[in-house]
């Protein structure tokens, strides 16, 4: 459960990121996963 969460949200932080330089960005995609993974 942890690495699998740890792995979404450094992945959707990288894909974010690459897609437009924003940390804000970064953050809200962190958050997203952080969401799915807890309700999922």
């Amino acid at each position: 459960m942890l690495e699998s969460l740890i792995h979404v949200v450094s992945q959707s932080a990288i894909t974010s990121t690459a897609v437009s330089h924003s940390p804000q960005t970064a953050l809200a995609a962190l958050l997203c996963a952080v969401m799915i993974n807890l309700f999922s």
